[in-house]
């Protein structure tokens, strides 16, 4: 069965970002696993939220250390850039501290962690979906 069989009576898809669409009456996440299919919804009126969550680089930060410990061991041989490595450490782990855009989740009324999980959008190309739904809702953060 396809997505559009399990719509209601003149519920149309406004946009979707497979697995997840936005129809004229709620959200969607529809998937089918062996042939076994999978529907959650919200309906727009539970919608509490759509946030950016950062996650921090740990690989930046990791790099920043490594920068710090190897500046302090030159400074004890009396390297002058020594001073150079330490700061350009502290800026490294302050840069991955701040982190990157990881994902969107979105929030509801009584959302249990596990949906919480299952109602998270990556963040890279899926953009255009999360316009769509908070103009829906009225969340638009440009209004």
């Amino acid at each position: 069965m396809a997505i559009r069989e399990r719509l209601r009576h003149e519920e149309t898809i406004i946009s979707d970002h497979h697995p997840y669409y936005a129809t004229s009456q709620r959200l969607i996440h529809y998937q089918e696993i062996d042939g076994r299919e999978e529907l959650w919804e919200i309906p727009y009126a539970r919608l509490t939220s759509v946030e950016v969550v950062k996650l921090p680089r740990h690989k930046m930060m990791v790099g920043g250390t490594m920068l710090i410990v190897g500046g302090a061991v030159m400074s004890t041989v009396g390297f002058i850039t020594s001073w150079l490595a330490i700061l350009a450490g502290i800026g490294a782990i302050i840069y991955g501290g701040i982190g990157r855009e990881a994902y969107y989740q979105i929030h509801a009324d009584g959302m249990t962690k596990e949906e919480a999980a299952r109602w998270r959008l990556v963040y890279w190309g899926s953009g255009s979906f999360i316009r769509t739904i908070r103009t829906v809702t009225g969340m638009d953060p440009e209004n």
